[in-house]
């Protein structure tokens, strides 16, 4: 019975061996199809992802690109408004010397009035007594056969002393005949500063309009694409560019023999460029690594910046990350910074004194609020602003 067990056995062992085999081989294929198919699903989805890294790639590029083009145009707007406030204030200046000068004018008027016509009433009261009195002594002289001569020097004298009195006359009406004139074409000079006041003012609203909507833009781009990492460069980079400048301008003024005192007998002395709450201190983190190099002064648009400290101009222009930027130097390395400006006042290689207005506060550079950021640096070395002002 074992016997023919095994032989039973020994005839189903090849076949079921087949069986073994082909179910192996089955497998064998499948699993290979299945990992094949995995491979082609895993290029699919790596293709798909490095195609939508490349489109976010690209994205983030034209984002880049039109928030550089964003930027630059938000420099030349400022720059334009700059242009526009300083044109203003000149404006304005001129057009307070014309009210001064025209009221000075007419108070001249009304006393030359009131001479004109006390010096005539004192002319014809000389003209009549002359004439009564010279028909008199000329009578007289007639009446008595006096010497002709006599008679004639007598009425040359009288025909001078008239004539001299009319001519005074005479210049008195025509100088107030000039000064009515000069009245007229200094009341069409003010019209016509108050028509360029006006006008300027417009403007300067259409500019502040224009600035705000693309200050927008550069925001809904910000927002949209920048991450805090990108954000964190372009700090880095405003910074970079800001020392190279800085750099620059000191290897320069050493070139201008000017006579500056520096501040480093300044300490707690020197009056504050802008009153108003400091919104950031010297040393605050300000994204990241990146701390402030000078301080945030908040303050109303158009507030007038007052210089420091006797210096020169080194800089006047705009400048990535701070705007209408004007740098001072005041010797012995020593350098204000007022960034943030509305508008500059001065130029480059002018000199202005301490408390002299130098700009006026702004939101430039794409800030959100106006304010000043002011720095005070030696040989290129930030220091704390408040060790300095009182």
């Amino acid at each position: 019975m074992l016997k023919r067990f095994a032989a039973s056995l020994n005839m189903l062992y090849p076949a079921a061996l087949g069986i073994l085999l082909s179910a192996v081989f089955s497998i064998s294929v499948a699993e290979a199809q299945q990992s094949q198919d995995e491979r082609e699903r895993t290029q699919q989805q790596l293709e798909a992802l490095q195609s939508e890294i490349a489109e976010r790639q690209e994205a983030l590029a034209r984002r880049r690109t039109e928030l550089s083009r964003s930027q630059r145009q938000l420099r030349d707007i400022e720059q334009e408004i700059n242009t526009a406030t300083q044109r203003l204030s000149a404006t304005e200046r001129e057009l307070f010397q014309t009210r001064r000068q025209i009221e000075s004018l007419e108070n001249e008027q009304l006393i030359l009035q009131d001479q004109l016509a006390e010096q005539a009433e004192l002319l014809a009261d000389q003209i009549d007594a002359a004439y009564r009195a010279g028909n008199y002594q000329i009578l007289e002289l007639l009446l008595n056969q006096s010497d002709p001569g006599r008679v004639e020097r007598l009425m040359e004298y009288y025909r001078y002393m008239n004539a001299a009195r009319l001519e005074e006359l005479q210049a008195l009406h025509e100088r107030e005949e000039e000064l009515r004139d000069v009245q007229q074409r200094l009341a069409n000079a003010r019209m016509q500063l108050e028509n360029e006041q006006a006008q300027q003012t417009r403007q300067r609203n259409a500019l502040n309009a224009q600035k705000a909507e693309r200050e927008q833009q550069i925001a809904r781009i910000q927002n949209a694409s920048a991450t805090d990492e990108e954000r964190l460069a372009a700090l880095h980079q405003s910074v970079e560019e800001l020392t190279e400048l800085l750099i620059s301008l000191a290897e320069a003024s050493r070139n201008v023999p000017v006579q500056l005192e520096g501040l480093a007998n300044r300490t707690n002395a020197l009056a504050w460029p802008v009153n108003g709450d400091v919104r950031y201190q010297f040393g605050e983190t300000q994204s990241g690594e990146v701390r402030w190099s000078g301080m945030v002064i908040g303050a109303e648009a158009e507030t007038p910046v007052r210089n420091v400290a006797d210096g020169r101009v080194l800089f006047a222009d705009w400048l990535r990350g701070f705007g209408l930027l004007l740098v001072i130097d005041h010797g012995e390395g020593y350098m204000s910074l007022y960034g943030y400006n509305q508008a500059l006042l001065y130029d480059v290689g002018e000199t202005v004194r301490a408390g002299e207005t130098v700009a006026l506060v702004g939101k430039s550079g794409g800030q959100r609020e106006p304010g000043l950021y002011f720095e005070i640096r030696h040989r290129g070395r930030a220091l704390n602003p408040n060790q300095y002002l009182r």
